[in-house]
């Protein structure tokens, strides 16, 4: 006489067969136990990617499962929610057993796998104990799938791979593309130093520098009746080729002076000092009364406003009573014959929002801020720095770019986006996404540099 096969077993093989799928998405060793079972009916090692990123190796975690399928096994059933019986032997043995123990259901109506980490569930429910024993699910947050590895991982206690091969990361730095350069002009001068022309003039000179009895400016000096007048022959005036400047190493670290002079002059508009012992700029206290002093800001990784940065604040430790301020800084590096500006976050510490402080406690403070900072933070920082430098302009409300100008002629233009590179590999967990970039809207620097070269207008 042929044995009966009921319609519940089909619903029990559909689930188990369910499973191992899932965990061959997962890259894991899938192993069900074929003999009689006392609550567990199979396991799955943990495997991870190898470093080199060829292949994958098995790491000897394994994690128990019991698994139930079909509706007998379904209570309380909702929207949002179901719990399953078991008995209280069962629990008993997963929770005192020296393995990490999963429960798997298979829910019929959802045709969906969900599960639990066992010992994790009865330690964080103490009414398990309670009869009727069951366990409840959660349809939004417990599903079983490919995407479950990250969390079967942590339970049994294996790290991830310090780098996958598997992924891409985007990697960025903290140099900022110069598109358009400023233009050289110079003339024989009398002057022995750049100081003696400071001295011996007012006060809102544009930036310059002296070498070899020669004058060298961002400014026109063909204009009439300018600053720098007084000091040069303005028969002999020379618009310097820029290519062929920079060759000389004299005058090309006049010229990175001058950038920074022009920088400086560009920030003056702003919250910002600049600490010339330190060499860097920092936010200064606005008030009298404010303890904390933020801004908002423009964060050119997606275009929206992000959320307010402390720029400023008073903190107290013991004995220890002190401002700190948001600082940066900002250095011009020339690779080939392209600039970039260079943005190096710190931080700067104040008595009273004017005064140093003490230089021998200024290092542990430090510290202590800096290393909670991982990768991201850093990120910001530079981001942050480089929406402040679009600040003064003659519209604020579109920063897109950094202009900097020399009275009312715009002479550097900077792109607020720091440059990145897209690494064949990525850190696993890390926030740091990679998009393919859109061809038609990357920028040539070169056609800028060659724009700026030939003197065209690009305004």
């Amino acid at each position: 006489m042929p044995k009966t096969v009921p319609e519940s077993k089909f619903q029990e093989w559909e689930g188990l067969d369910r499973i191992s799928p899932v965990v061959h998405q997962m890259r894991c060793i899938y192993r069900e136990i074929t003999k009689d079972d006392f609550g567990i009916d199979g396991e799955i090692e943990i495997v991870i990617s190898k470093s080199t990123g060829q292949g994958y190796e098995t790491t000897g975690s394994i994690i128990k499962f019991q698994a139930k399928s079909g509706k007998s096994y379904i209570k309380y059933d909702t929207d949002k929610s179901f719990s399953s019986s078991v008995s209280k032997d069962d629990l008993e043995l997963w929770y005192n057993a020296n393995y990490s123990t999963i429960f798997i259901i298979y829910h019929p109506p959802d045709k969906k796998l969900y599960w639990k980490d066992v010992k994790f569930y009865i330690k964080a429910t103490p009414s398990v104990w309670q009869s009727p024993f069951h366990i409840e699910f959660n349809k939004s947050q417990d599903e079983f799938t490919p995407s479950s590895y990250d969390a079967l991982r942590t339970i049994a206690q294996v790290s991830a791979p310090r780098i996958s091969f598997q992924a891409k990361e985007k990697l960025y730095s903290n140099l900022l593309p110069v598109l358009k350069v400023p233009d050289v002009w110079s003339s024989p001068t009398k002057a022995e130093s750049d100081d003696e022309i400071r001295f011996g003039s007012s006060n809102g000179l544009p930036p310059i520098f002296v070498s070899a009895q020669r004058l060298y400016s961002f400014f026109d000096l063909t204009l009439p009746n300018n600053l720098l007048s007084n000091w040069i022959d303005g028969g002999d005036v020379t618009r310097e080729h820029l290519l062929a400047f920079w060759q000389d190493n004299d005058l090309k670290r006049g010229y990175t002076e001058m950038l920074n002079q022009l920088v400086r002059g560009h920030l003056a508009g702003c919250l910002v000092e600049y600490a010339e012992v330190y060499r860097r700029y920092y936010f200064i206290r606005e008030d009298q009364h404010n303890l904390e002093f933020k801004h908002n800001w423009l964060n050119v990784r997606n275009n929206r406003p992000a959320p307010g940065r402390i720029t400023a604040k008073h903190y107290t430790y013991g004995i220890d009573s002190f401002w700190r301020h948001l600082s940066v800084a900002l250095n011009f590096k020339q690779f080939g014959e392209r600039w970039f500006l260079q943005v190096i976050p710190r931080y700067f510490f104040t008595t009273d929002g004017v005064l140093p402080f003490d230089n021998t406690k200024v290092g542990s403070y430090t510290t202590k801020i800096k290393a909670k900072e991982i990768n991201y933070h850093v990120l910001n920082h530079i981001l942050f720095w480089s929406d402040v430098l679009s600040w003064p302009g003659p519209n604020p409300e579109n920063r897109t770019m950094i202009i900097v100008s020399l009275g009312d002629l715009p002479v550097m233009k900077i792109e607020k986006m720091p440059i990145s590179v897209i690494a064949a590999f990525a850190i696993p967990d890390d926030p740091a996404e990679y998009e393919e970039p859109d061809p038609s809207k990357q920028l040539n620097l070169m056609d800028w540099f060659e724009q700026d070269e030939r003197g065209e207008d690009d305004d």
